[in-house]
């Protein structure tokens, strides 16, 4: 990804932070540029230590309010994953494509799927049930085509 592209999605996410009324600090938008900046799955301890070397000064409980912040404002979000630590992400929006993850339970990397792969299971549940799966709040479970191999 281009450094244009990566300033053009941090600076939607700070136009959106400014269009819903709130303040842009400093710790917010080290959150934003780090979540921004690698294609890795951060939880908050990594996003903790990426920031401490962005803003140096930045105090752990600030970044983690920031990111509860950001993500009920709908700016991040958060993805629960079985036996371990929740992840975070830019929002999708217009340039971000909403996408659940997968995690192999073997080896335990995370794959990442559009959301619209999942809407024919979506619709199958929710026709038989009445229940609205939420693809993109909890990773599902399986193992990686690599480790089915060993």
């Amino acid at each position: 990804m281009s450094e244009a592209t990566r300033a053009t999605r941090v600076d939607d996410a700070v136009r959106q932070l400014r269009d819903l009324g709130e303040r842009v600090t400093l710790a917010r938008r080290a959150v934003l540029e780090t979540l921004d900046a690698t294609p890795l799955h951060l939880d908050a301890e990594a996003i903790c230590v990426a920031v401490g070397e962005r803003a140096p000064g930045v105090h752990r409980a600030t970044i983690y309010r920031s990111l509860q912040s950001l993500a009920s404002l709908g700016i991040v979000t958060h993805t629960h994953v079985p036996g371990s630590s929740t992840i975070y992400h830019l929002a999708p929006g217009a340039s971000r494509q909403a996408h659940t993850h997968l995690q192999c339970s073997s080896c335990e990397r995370f794959f990442d799927l559009p959301v619209e792969d999942l809407e024919p299971l979506r619709a199958t549940v929710r026709r038989s049930t009445g229940f609205d799966i939420d693809p993109g709040h909890a990773a599902l479970l399986g193992t990686c085509a690599d480790c089915r191999e060993e």
